[in-house]
């Protein structure tokens, strides 16, 4: 049967009088067979398997991301990485760190300290490998990853509890922490979401799964962080991705309500989270908490600010991010300043870099929803808005009260999540 017009798979015009779907595929070639597999690994390692892997992600994906960067490098004569507008973003961002950097280092060792923020520099070929395969159906390949990474951190976290007999979830582990641990399950649960739109049929059900399991994670591990994370990431949830905009939000106030009481109540998530709302009622009364971990993180926060006001425009350098409050610490505080940082990532980038800190922080964290935004109006743009615009709300929210984007491991993240997102989950491929 003749078929006139027909385009093949790539998009080039059929010859007339050939039928095209009567043609054997053509197998993978061993360029498309070594892209397809570097993506799985990015994949894998991001969003299957971080929740196990902890801290090794972070060099897991920068050996991933050097190898993809190797591969384009080689066949520069047929593909040329571009720097689109997140690329360029994510370079200038790293520039300006490193020029703060340079400002303030006092041995050259100080400089080392900016290659924890060196996958902003891979973004580039990151995007393209992903752009290549972009196609309709990835959004729910990207949940499937998601929902299966949300289920590997509740195994880690039982293994954690149960096996290790740790009362919190990753505490002592040499490899993660409960806070990495909590955090990473709540991203990967919610973003597991995105298949709850994609898929269609009783199927979808399966994704709400997906915060559920990072709830018992959450309580597994006593973080408090991810716990006040949760109710906003579950409203944001029910805003981009219900149709129904009061529904959305008669559903997810009846939720949080549930949420709370069962929270308050029954005690689900230990003495530790359910400590939370003794802190906050102490706080809304203006009284001191009386949590040790939050009069430290406000011991913390008063001498990081008085620091950033000594050096507000190049900061002190990451070097010397905590010795740089001392002078502003009592004499029985000055314990605190052995801490790793200032549990505020905004503080962090304010006092280890100036304003020039605090400019990259703030272009990082509108970087995906923002350039979502000017995305194409694809079958995925839904879908990629809300994942998206839930990296940047998880990212502020979770970094109020420790670090996120200051840490290597979720900026590392990060910046893999937004080049997935943007360039993999859309309808047109380059």
């Amino acid at each position: 049967m003749a078929v006139e017009g027909k385009r093949g798979t790539f998009g080039e015009a059929a010859p007339e009088g050939l039928d095209v779907a009567a043609l054997p595929l053509a197998p993978l070639g061993p360029a498309a067979g070594s892209e397809a597999l570097l993506r799985r690994a990015v994949l894998v390692v991001a969003i299957g398997g971080s929740c196990v892997l902890g801290y090794l992600t972070t060099y897991a994906l920068l050996v991933i991301a050097l190898a993809v960067f190797a591969y384009f490098a080689v066949r520069r004569a047929s593909v040329q990485i571009s720097f689109d507008q997140p690329a360029k973003l994510f370079l200038g961002a790293f520039m300006l760190l490193f020029v703060s950097a340079v400002v303030t280092a006092r041995q050259p060792s100080d400089l080392l300290q900016t290659l924890n923020f060196s996958a902003m520099l891979l973004y580039a070929p990151l995007a393209l490998l992903f752009r290549r395969a972009a196609m309709p159906s990835n959004s729910r390949k990207f949940a499937d990853f998601a929902l299966f990474g949300a289920a590997a951190g509740l195994c880690v976290a039982l293994y954690f509890n149960y096996v290790e007999g740790m009362e919190r979830a990753g505490l002592g582990s040499p490899i993660t922490d409960p806070i990495r641990l909590s955090n990473t399950a709540l991203l990967l649960g919610f973003l597991a979401m995105i298949g709850a739109a994609a898929a269609t049929g009783r199927q979808r059900f399966i994704y709400l799964l997906g915060p559920l399991m990072a709830l018992a994670v959450i309580f597994a591990s006593g973080s408090r962080a991810a716990l006040v994370a949760f109710p906003v990431l579950l409203f944001i949830s029910a805003l981009l991705l219900v149709r129904h905009k009061v529904l959305a939000a008669l559903v997810s106030v009846g939720v949080l309500a549930g949420f709370g009481l069962i929270g308050y109540f029954a005690d689900l998530a230990g003495a530790r989270s359910s400590s939370m709302f003794e802190i906050l009622g102490r706080l809304a009364g203006g009284d001191n908490p009386a949590d040790l971990g939050t009069t430290i993180r406000f011991i913390l926060y008063r001498a990081g600010a008085a620091a950033f006001l000594d050096a507000p425009l190049f900061g002190h350098g990451w070097g010397q991010l905590m010795t740089s409050i001392i002078p502003y610490l009592a004499v029985y505080e000055l314990v605190h300043a052995k801490l790793p940082h200032l549990h505020n990532d905004a503080l962090n980038f304010a006092v280890a870099a100036g304003l020039f800190g605090l400019v990259v922080y703030l272009v990082l964290l509108v970087l995906p929803a923002v350039c979502c935004i000017f995305s194409p109006r694809d079958s995925q743009y839904r879908t990629r808005l809300y994942g998206c615009s839930l990296l940047s709300v998880s990212y502020l929210v979770l970094g109020l009260p420790d670090t996120m984007l200051s840490f290597p491991l979720h900026n590392a993240l990060y910046v893999v999540l937004t080049a997935v997102l943007l360039n993999y989950c859309r309808d047109e491929r380059v």
